[in-house]
């Protein structure tokens, strides 16, 4: 009987599998890109999915049946068809058409920014290589500049750090495809140790983004995605070569791919080497020193050349992954080392010392410093039926050291001090350990609904060593649960919502002062504290036809102290101000909404998006009037605090050949307990820009352009004493471009010049704001690379 009853079983099953079929696709459009984010949907909406970022669909245990079949995506007329899965497995192939309004050369530029800017209800910008190479500046962060919203934070040429809406450091995340990339964040002088040579694409996220990123990214977030995987079987590659004649750059850049089968690879290799780099006219500077004390007038003598701010870069990675029909996995390797001199403010009052450095453009002296950064990243992809499990998991070390001359102001540190000079005048070595994982099982079986199971766990084990102390040693762990949820309720409305809760463990070591008749005995004491908090977001898309998009969202985010905000006393030699934190301070709590819409006409296409963050304990480094030996006293505090503003994008086609562009943005930073600014905001700014495409009827040239910039930037009068208001300015670019098609590959020229007038101007939030000393002068660039 029972036997009989399994046979009854089997045959039951066998024939409900025979009788169902898996349906696998691509969208497409007419020019055979993928259309990422696109909605397929069977039957009316019996069964739904969205494409992902190569286009590819599929659905499984479908009835062996005739099926309606639609797909839609902003941008594109809607698709219908029916079709006939009569087979164990159909394959399909969805060729959409862009709306009338669509140009071409827009078109094949947003393909992949659809399935952000449809699905997310908080504004999503997506970067393409495209973007990367013909605005590449002397960092990433440089680069990213030009997109509204983002601004750069700049110690010369090659050290930047991101801000996004008014908010850095360590509240903006910079991860690789979800697995964060941390560094020393509260350093102004330690950039990101990311090669942007070899980003294929990035994602910018404006505003909070804790729900998937953590705490740390209740400002936004820089995600750095992963190269595409290639099509077919065989060898591609890149080479390129660059030079620039402000501080006499030059650098080159190689990378590779391949396919063979189901496996894939990338490789990349860079190197760049630049000088001292050079300012309009400019008799002296002043050193850093509280506004209202004597030493703010004083005015040191400064020839064309910031001294000693010369630099390398090196950077090696490599990519290899497999694409199965269950998924795919990749492992990535990569290594980054940059070196940099500091602009020696102290040492341009002693003669010899200024001969040392005006010797040689490209002489990297004290003080200076060493950054290298070791990162082995892996992320697999698994298909469980129509839902999918994402597993992130990462290790990166970080060492920093600076270097500069010792001294010992009492006599107590004499062994301290021959052994840190015969260590090369190591005045600081700070090393990170950092390892991640993150887990996403994403449900995707369920009608019109997704529903994203996050997990993300993070552990910091932070060493110290060096002459001088600013941050004791620590240990952090961190993790976070969450659930995300979106919700696809017809083709005019999305529903995107979720909350998460964060736990973190913060373990940081007793620091005593070496020279007790200096200073404080106790730099810090022992400190063990757990810190949690949560975090939710609601927000909805309305697309009531094609060329229209409204956008809403509203959330709490919430964000820990860092170990610096609690624990850091010292010296921040290059800034020369004192800096010191307060292990007493709380938790960041942010209630936000974030608004937006673009719309598009026949040649016009223009996007908002207003947003207001309110701070219960807003944290943030104050100047003070205080002025030690060693510098400037700031201190981190805690308030109540409100920023506002805004960014806007006009995107206008004059006619096929002519193209304008013009974005800004807009931050407004209250200190709301005593009704004044908080300090370090960017100004409002706008950048344009006129771009002429020409009609390359030839066989020998294609995609040749000449484009006028213009960046505007509004005087900054919104500041906190000891903090110095900076005039507006305008600035000037131009750019030519073209492909020479050299058989069935090209080789690309690209010309630009920078601040074409040679105009005298400074950066808000750069260092270099503090000491009067204005941004670069004119820089005349050419690029030469060749694609195979």
């Amino acid at each position: 009987m029972i036997r009989g009853l399994l046979i009854a079983i089997v045959l039951t099953l066998t024939l409900h599998a025979s009788s169902q079929t898996v349906i696998r696709g691509i969208v497409i459009n007419e020019f055979k890109e993928p259309v990422p984010g696109a909605n397929v949907i069977l039957n009316g909406g019996a069964s739904g999915t969205v494409a992902d970022h190569n286009g590819e669909f599929s659905f499984k245990d479908i009835p062996k049946d005739t099926h309606e079949i639609k797909a839609s995506s902003l941008g594109y007329e809607m698709y219908a068809d029916v079709i006939e899965a009569d087979k164990e497995e159909v394959e399909l192939t969805i060729e959409m058409k862009s709306s009338d309004y669509e140009l071409a050369e827009v078109n094949v530029v947003r393909t992949r920014q659809n399935l952000a800017r449809i699905t997310n209800s908080q504004p999503v910008q997506h970067i393409p290589n495209d973007f990367i190479r013909d605005n590449m500046a002397g960092s990433l962060m440089q680069t990213l500049s030009s997109v509204p919203g983002v601004s750069s934070m700049d110690i010369g040429s090659g050290i930047s750090k991101p801000v996004i809406r008014g908010m850095g450091y360590y509240r903006v995340v910079v991860a690789q495809n979800g697995i964060k990339h941390e560094g020393q964040q509260w350093n102004s002088h330690h950039g990101i140790s990311v090669d942007q040579h070899s980003i294929n694409n990035l994602e910018v996220i404006k505003g909070p983004a804790s729900l998937k990123f953590g705490s740390d990214a209740i400002g936004g977030v820089i995600n750095i995605l992963p190269p595409d995987i290639p099509k077919e079987d065989g060898i591609s590659g890149r080479f390129s070569v660059t030079g620039k004649s402000n501080n006499e750059w030059i650098g080159g850049n190689a990378s590779l791919s391949g396919k063979n089968g189901d496996f894939y690879m990338h490789a990349n290799i860079t190197h760049n080497r630049f000088g001292d780099f050079k300012i309009p006219d400019t008799d002296y500077f002043v050193e850093p020193a509280p506004v209202s004390a004597s030493e703010a007038s004083h005015r040191v003598s400064i020839d064309d050349y910031v001294s000693n701010t010369a630099g390398e870069e090196n950077a090696l990675s490599f990519i290899g992954g497999v694409e199965k029909s269950w998924g795919e996995s990749y492992i990535e390797l990569s290594y980054h080392k940059s070196e940099n001199g500091f602009f020696d403010w102290e040492g341009m009052n002693v003669e010899k010392i200024r001969k040392e450095h005006e010797e040689s453009r490209h002489d990297i002296n004290d003080p200076k410093q060493s950054i290298e950064n070791y990162s082995i990243n892996s992320n697999s992809k698994i298909d469980i039926g129509n839902n999918r499990l994402e597993i992130g998991l990462g290790y990166q070390y970080n060492l920093s050291q600076e270097n500069s001359r010792l001294m010992d102001r009492t006599g107590n540190r004499k062994d301290d001090l021959e052994y840190y000079r015969s260590k090369d005048n190591l005045e600081l070595e700070l090393a990170l350990h950092n390892l991640s994982a993150n887990v996403t099982y994403s449900l995707r079986s369920i009608n019109n609904h997704i529903f994203d199971f996050v997990i993300n766990s993070q552990y910091h084990n932070h060493k110290h060593e060096g002459y001088s102390h600013i941050l004791p040693d620590y240990n952090r762990l961190s993790t976070g649960v969450g659930i995300i949820h979106r919700y696809h309720l017809n083709d005019e409305w999305r529903i995107n919502s979720g909350v998460r809760f964060d736990f973190h463990n913060f373990e940081m070591d007793e620091a005593l002062n070496p020279d007790p008749d200096y200073g404080e005995a106790v730099f810090n004491p022992q400190f063990s504290k757990n810190f949690n908090g949560s975090s939710f977001a609601l927000g909805a898309n309305y697309t009531p036809h094609s060329n229209l998009l409204l956008r809403a969202n509203i959330g709490k985010s919430y964000r820990v102290p860092s170990a610096y905000e609690l624990g850091a006393y010292g010296l921040h030699r290059h800034e020369g101000r004192f800096e010191r934190g307060d292990l007493n301070n709380k938790p960041e709590v942010a209630w936000q909404i974030d608004l937006g819409a673009e719309k598009r006409f026949n040649r016009l296409e223009v996007m908002v998006s207003p947003f207001a963050n309110y701070f219960t304990r807003y944290l943030y480094l104050q100047p003070t009037a205080i002025l030690r030996a060693e510098g400037q006293v700031y201190e981190y505090r805690q308030s109540e605090a409100l920023l506002y503003g805004g960014e806007f994008m006009i995107d206008f086609d004059y006619s096929d050949n002519l193209n304008f562009q013009t974005g800004g943005e807009y931050v407004y930073a209250l200190n709301l307990d005593n009704n004044s600014s908080l300090p370090f905001t960017p100004p409002f700014s706008i950048l344009s820009q006129l771009t002429w495409m020409f009609n390359n009827s030839g066989e020998m040239f294609s995609n040749s352009r000449l484009s006028f910039e213009a960046r505007k930037a509004a005087k900054q009068n919104q500041t906190v004493p000891n903090e110095l208001d900076t005039p507006g300015y305008v600035s000037f670019n131009f750019t030519a471009q073209t492909d020479l098609n050299v058989g069935e590959n090209k080789l690309n020229m690209l010309f630009r010049v920078n601040n074409i007038f040679d105009n005298r101007y400074y950066n808000h939030i750069s260092f270099y704001r503090r000491l009067r000393i204005p941004e670069p002068g004119r820089d005349i660039e050419l690029t030469v690379s060749y694609s195979f």
